[in-house]
């Protein structure tokens, strides 16, 4: 019986990913999604969809603030030369502005730490 737990036990471990080193988090929503960034990757929600990118499969995040709107995009290409985005609206310009610096922080961290293994 306990070698069949240590099994179950080993398996649980091998699927869950290990703890990961704490990071800046980055995370916007608006009424129908969000956007997230954090130490595990890139994860968009709208509406009940949810979709995580995690740092290995993520190859590049670029991000847009229109000139005249008031919505931050993000998009993420994946090593597998896929793209998905997301659209965030912003209550105001300020605010927008405030976004983009806090969004561009949090991508130059994580991009710097898997260049730097």
């Amino acid at each position: 019986m306990a070698a069949e737990a240590d099994e179950t036990e080993a398996a649980a471990i091998e699927e869950e990913p290990p703890p990961v080193a704490d990071g800046p988090v980055f995370e916007v929503s608006d009424r129908r999604g969000s956007i997230t960034i954090d130490s595990t990757g890139v994860t968009f929600r709208l509406d009940d969809e949810k979709a995580e990118f995690g740092w290995p499969e993520v190859g590049a995040v670029e991000t847009g603030t229109p000139w005249l709107a008031r919505h931050l995009t993000v998009t993420v290409y994946t090593t597998g030369h896929r793209s998905y985005h997301a659209h965030i609206d912003a209550p105001s310009r300020k605010l927008l502005k405030q976004w983009a610096t806090e969004l561009d922080a949090a991508l130059d961290s994580y991009f710097e730490d898997t260049k730097a293994t």
